[in-house]
């Protein structure tokens, strides 16, 4: 369940992310006040025959923002000074993504690339997402 909601997650950040010529500030606003899960985006992945993976929503999260979802999450902000200048970067549909990724080995020289937030309050990995 914890990687189906990252999954969403990232899914629909995606999305904002391809939204070019907004206004920074009016952008951020929409999407931290935007629900964290929807309906269209579970249907889109389970109607796909090769997703390999079935979404659903989880009634718990079924109300939360993408800001209270990141706070749940411990997602530090970023001070804005940070995101002037900063691109939208995006990427065409047509793209093909990889079978398998693990963040852990593309990115080995991180050193906190593995910690998962929470994890000692929580008996296993995918269960501290919820923490």
């Amino acid at each position: 369940m914890g990687s189906t909601l990252a999954i969403l997650f990232l899914t629909f950040c995606t999305c904002y992310l391809q939204i070019a010529g907004a206004e920074p500030q009016r952008l951020s606003t929409l999407k931290l006040n935007s629900r964290i899960l929807q309906e269209s985006i579970a249907k889109q992945i389970n109607e796909n025959p090769e997703a390999g993976w079935e979404a659903a929503i989880n009634p718990r999260f079924s109300n939360y923002t993408v800001g209270e979802f990141k706070r749940l999450l411990g997602v530090k902000p970023t001070p804005k000074k940070e995101l002037i200048g900063a691109p939208i970067v995006t990427h065409p549909k047509s793209l093909k993504l990889p079978k398998e990724f693990d963040a852990r080995t593309q990115w080995s020289q991180c050193s906190t690339i593995g910690r998962i937030l929470g994890h000692l309050l929580a008996p296993s990995p995918l269960l501290s997402l919820i923490y």
